[in-house]
């Protein structure tokens, strides 16, 4: 899949290529700070096991679910999945974008494009996504591209030993 956001970002496969980009980006704590599933210190051996879970979902079941953000260059800076596709009228994606990047209204056109294309290829009826609360960055995306808050999340994540509040958004056809 090639998803063309602009003439600078498009979305595509993550590739084993991607190694060094990953672990270059996610050494910025912040990033790790915001999401729930990428580790820190983040090694070789996560992005390799990352990889290996791309491979068998898209065994199981044809599809990653999980691209690349890339620049004009091919590199990567971001990323993007989601969650509970198969065989489904719902899904929850997530989504992370290298620091460098972060403020330039990126990610909203990579959100934006990619749930229309969820709707369309998936026949979804409703994408949900979750943010730390705090995390004011990421729902701001979130509302730029529809999305709606629906609840609030209290002690809902578990992350370095602390309950974390979040919440909870949703985007319908």
């Amino acid at each position: 899949m090639k998803l063309v956001i602009n003439d600078q970002i498009h979305v595509s496969e993550i590739r084993a290529s991607d190694k060094a980009a990953c672990v270059e980006h996610f050494r910025e704590k912040e990033i790790y700070d915001r999401t729930l599933r990428i580790p820190y210190p983040y090694t070789e051996k996560d992005f390799d096991d990352f990889m290996a879970m791309v491979e068998k979902r898209r065994q199981e079941q044809g599809d990653s679910f999980g691209w690349a953000v890339r620049d004009a260059g091919e590199h990567l800076i971001g990323g993007l999945g989601f969650d509970g596709l198969v065989k489904s009228h719902r899904a929850e994606i997530g989504y992370w974008l290298a620091k460098p990047y972060w403020g330039k209204g990126i990610m909203t056109a990579v959100v934006r494009a990619a749930c229309r294309f969820a709707f369309d290829q998936y026949g979804l009826i409703k994408i949900s996504a979750c943010v730390f609360a705090g995390n004011t960055a990421s729902a701001r995306v979130l509302e730029k591209c529809g999305f709606e808050q629906e609840g609030y999340l209290r002690k809902h994540y578990l992350k370095d030993g602390r309950y974390l509040d979040g919440w909870l958004y949703a985007l319908l056809k």
